[in-house]
């Protein structure tokens, strides 16, 4: 899969979910296709860990001297999960297939 690909998906996604829109996109995505450039959602799971402490340390988007509050975190890892649930229920994301 390419940024590409992956960003199509979360489009698609936000269609039919957008309750974690600004942290899906701000955030999860930001952080696995950009930090990371690692375009496998199979794999991001071996980044939880780094995903994060990267939370514990990147600021705001709107008031760039705060770090993200424990709610905001919280909403992020909610995106990440509730878009690793539709990419398995729309069978794009497969467990042991590789991409």
């Amino acid at each position: 899969m390419t940024r590409n690909d992956i960003e199509a998906l979360a489009i698609k996604y936000l269609e039919e979910d957008n309750r974690h829109s600004s942290n899906l996109k701000h955030y999860v995505l930001r952080f696995f296709l950009a930090e990371k450039e690692e375009f496998n959602p199979l794999n991001w799971d071996s980044h939880h860990n780094d995903f994060i402490r990267w939370l514990d340390s990147v600021t705001q988007l709107k008031n760039k001297e705060k770090t993200l509050s424990l709610g905001t975190k919280r909403n992020c890892l909610a995106a990440l999960n509730s878009f690793y649930k539709w990419l398995k229920e729309n069978k794009i994301l497969v467990k042991n297939q590789r991409i």
